[in-house]
């Protein structure tokens, strides 16, 4: 039997229906499954997520952000999206950002960074930061990797846990 190749995943701007519920179900699910978070993760990404379609709606390009997610085989198995930062003026917040474990390893994880630091750099942003939790092994390998830095760490009661809440910059 020959050995068939691994299919490839596409990057695609989130703006069919069903996308949005697709990117708030894999933070639900995965988040509660490898770190124990509660149902307020997948609420806290799917308000955001709404806010930032319905500015768009609003603003059209001009909207403070987009959204994108990585597709295999016509399922949504990672995403990625990028707002303006509301704390600091100029620069550009990562959010949304996960990869289903079965696809890490593929490159998809920095493809979708790439592509939302692409954004930040034709929004002329001077820069972008993240916000995250301690203990997301994957995802701080990959903003490490990119040149993302540590800037703030503070204890925090979030998603059902107590954890660190960390900052991470990158100056553009």
């Amino acid at each position: 039997m020959a050995a068939t190749e691994p299919a490839t995943a596409t990057v695609r701007e989130a703006d069919r229906p069903g996308d949005l519920g697709a990117v708030a179900a894999l933070h639900g699910v995965l988040y509660a499954r490898e770190y124990g978070m509660d149902a307020t993760m997948e609420a806290y990404v799917a308000a955001g997520m709404a806010e930032l379609v319905l500015a768009r709606v609003r603003e059209g390009d001009a909207a403070p952000g987009r959204l994108w997610v990585a597709e295999l085989d016509g399922r949504v198995v990672g995403a990625t999206g990028l707002v303006r930062a509301q704390e600091r003026p100029g620069w550009g917040q990562l959010r949304w950002v996960i990869l289903d474990p079965d696809v890490r390893g593929r490159g998809l994880g920095r493809r979708l960074l790439e592509t939302a630091l692409a954004e930040a750099r034709a929004r002329s942003y001077e820069g972008v930061l993240l916000w995250t939790v301690a203990g997301l092994a994957a995802a701080h390998h990959l903003y490490a990797k990119a040149g993302f830095e540590l800037t703030v760490s503070r204890p925090a009661h979030k998603f059902g846990l107590d954890t660190v809440e960390q900052r991470m910059d990158l100056r553009l």
